[in-house]
Order: structure tokens, then C-alpha cells, then sequence
């Protein structure tokens, strides 16, 4: 269950989207400067083809990239300082359980977790989505699919547990076989893969997300021409493909949800513009 928006919550919403502006105008520089490409994903593109801003309920930022300007912004990220801002994936922080990277701003909070305050730095984010080539066969999909499967059970190293009894009792399975090692091996090996295959143009598109979002498949140019929509008074970057891209995502995506669904999507413990979690006030 969402966070209803009270009168505070829009105040901490608006400083919230503040921060996530200011995150991305640091990711927007070292896509300038590196001649790499990004568009607005997920809701954020929703809310630029709809609102022109963030969903009004919305609360966090989200962006995508082909799998190949991906992995290069890792490298200059890794390469270069940026004080005051931390890059946040499985590959740099083991406890993670996302197939995603993050770039968060330091010294500040967005706690959703109670276990996550022991795990790794929890401050505001913005997070950053690669998109990889998938076969375009039917059985070699299935095989590639079983494999995403594999590569998030290994990437979150728990026991969905909101998933159904067969899919924990699979899942545990899994785990208890395999040791952290062997799940570090195999999903550096199945990156690697993904790498070489990123190549591969003429081959349709995914994020290896969710489970829902393995059967969300999309045009081979997917990420082949941007260009600039106005959201929350800037220019960002969006696919020209857009359409294609919510189509698949949300249905009828002008159509606005149900009044009890306009609520964050994110649950909240703490949320702190100033300090680390943990940190003296």
C-alpha cells in the first residue's frame, strides 16, 4: 500500500523530485561529456507525455539506457570523482538486491526497508535501467527467459515473499543449492553475455526487470533515435519511440487510474534531506 498525499507529503514529494532533478542533471553532464544517451523510463516518460512533469503521485525518476551506453557510463562513472553522489549496483555493493544501478545523493535518506539501513547507503535516488537484445525465436527465448529467471533470483538472494507457494518453494530450492559464490560467477557470466550481445541490432529489446517485464519486448531501434520532451520546466531525453514504449508498459496510458491508486509507490520509513541514515541530526 501506497503513501496517501497529504498536505507534508506534497512538501517532502516536492523537495523529494528536487533532489531526484538535481541527481539527474549529474548524470545528464557525464552524458554530455561522454557522448551517451538516456531517455526517460517507466513512469517518468509517462508523466512527460502526460503531465509534462512527474505524475502528480509520483516519487521517484527513473531512466533507461541501451545495454552498450549502460556499461560505458559505468566505466566513467568508476573512472571519475563525484563528490556527493554515490553509484550504487550488485557489481559495487553485494548486498544489493536490484539488476539495476542507482545513483544516490550522500547525506540524505529515503529508508523504505528495515533491513535495508544495515545493508547499504539508502539515500535519494534516481535509478538507471539497462535495456538488453533478446533472440527474436520462440524457443530460444524461453531459454534466454529461464536464464533472466536465474539471473534475478541470483541478483536479490531471497525468497520472494509475496510470490506464490510454488514459486517460494522453487526459489528456496535454488538458493539453498546454490552458495554466494556461485551466484556471483554465474551473474558475471550472464552479464558478459548480455555485453556481447548488445551488438546485436537487429535483435528486439528488454529490461531484465521483473518477471512481468520478460515478456515486455520491444523494436530492435528501440534506443536508435532521442529526442527532447519538456518535464517539470527542463528538456529531458526521451526515445522517439515513446509511444511504442508506455504502449507496451501501461495499455491506454493516457487514461488516468482509479482515485485510490493516485498514491507513492514507494513505502517510506525515513525520509532525511540532510543526513545519512544514522548520522547526527
Amino acid at each position: 500500500m501506497g503513501c496517501p498525499l497529504t498536505m507534508s507529503t506534497k512538501d517532502q514529494q516536492h523537495k523529494l523530485q528536487n533532489v531526484q532533478l538535481e541527481i539527474l542533471d549529474v548524470i545528464d553532464q557525464i552524458c554530455k561529456e561522454n557522448d551517451l544517451h538516456y531517455s526517460l523510463y517507466a513512469g517518468t516518460l509517462l508523466g512527460a507525455i502526460r503531465h509534462q512533469d512527474y505524475i502528480p503521485w509520483d516519487d521517484d525518476l527513473d531512466i533507461c539506457m541501451s545495454r552498450t551506453d549502460y556499461e560505458r557510463f559505468l566505466t566513467v562513472w568508476k573512472d571519475q570523482d563525484h563528490p556527493g553522489y554515490i553509484l550504487q549496483n550488485k557489481r559495487n555493493t553485494p548486498s544489493f538486491t536490484q539488476t539495476f544501478t542507482k545513483i544516490r545523493k550522500d547525506h540524505t535518506t529515503f529508508l523504505q526497508f528495515e533491513w535495508e539501513k544495515e545493508r547499504y547507503h539508502t539515500g535519494i535516488f534516481v535509478d538507471i535501467f539497462p535495456f538488453d537484445h533478446c533472440p527474436d525465436s520462440f524457443l530460444e527465448r524461453q531459454l534466454f527467459c529461464y536464464q533472466c529467471l536465474k539471473y534475478l533470483l541470483y541478483t536479490r538472494e531471497f525468497v520472494p515473499p509475496k510470490a506464490s507457494l510454488f514459486m517460494r518453494t522453487i526459489t528456496k530450492f535454488f538458493l539453498v543449492l546454490s552458495s554466494v559464490n556461485s551466484r556471483k560467477r554465474y551473474r558475471e557470466r550472464f552479464e558478459q553475455k548480455l555485453i556481447e550481445r548488445s551488438t546485436r541490432n537487429e535483435l528486439p529489446v528488454m529490461a531484465i526487470e521483473l518477471l512481468s517485464s520478460l515478456s515486455q519486448i520491444y523494436s530492435c531501434d528501440l534506443f536508435q533515435n532521442y529526442i527532447e520532451l519538456p518535464f517539470h520546466n527542463l528538456q529531458l531525453p526521451c526515445i522517439v519511440k515513446w509511444d511504442e514504449m508506455l504502449t507496451v508498459l501501461y495499455g491506454d496510458y493516457m487514461k488516468l487510474p482509479p482515485e485510490e491508486e493516485r498514491v507513492w509507490k514507494h513505502e517510506h520509513l525515513i525520509i532525511d534531506f540532510e543526513h545519512n541514515y544514522g548520522e547526527e541530526s
